[in-house]
């Protein structure tokens, strides 16, 4: 493989696991949400994902989830797109348990120090 090979590769990677990581958290969402319809804002998924806005918006826009109705961005779920995602995450052979997780953001106060 080429080094651009490669490169598309690890890219091609991240943004699958993006994906992934985007639809299971909206519909985590939807399925626990009692308004009808679930509303859900970018930032707030931004802060549940801890993904910049602009990756969550790329994401969005790759999976064409995101359109713009009446003067805003709306995100557009069907149960076609639900049950795809749900049969990608059935043959997925490594499935990380986010309980045994541990993540501390790091202290830039003591930089230089």
């Amino acid at each position: 493989e080429t080094n651009l090979q490669v490169k598309h590769k690890q890219w091609y990677q991240r943004r699958v696991r993006g994906s992934n990581a985007v639809l299971e958290a909206l519909v985590q969402y939807m399925e626990g949400s009692a308004e009808n319809p679930p509303n859900l804002t970018i930032l707030e998924l931004c802060d549940r994902l801890c993904m910049k806005k602009e990756d969550v918006i790329s994401t969005l826009q790759h999976l064409n989830l995101i359109h713009y109705y009446k003067g805003q961005y709306i995100i557009c779920l069907n149960n076609e797109i639900i049950e795809q995602h749900r049969k990608s995450m059935s043959r997925r052979k490594v499935r990380i348990d986010e309980k045994y997780l541990q993540w501390q953001p790091k202290d830039w106060s003591k930089r230089g120090k």
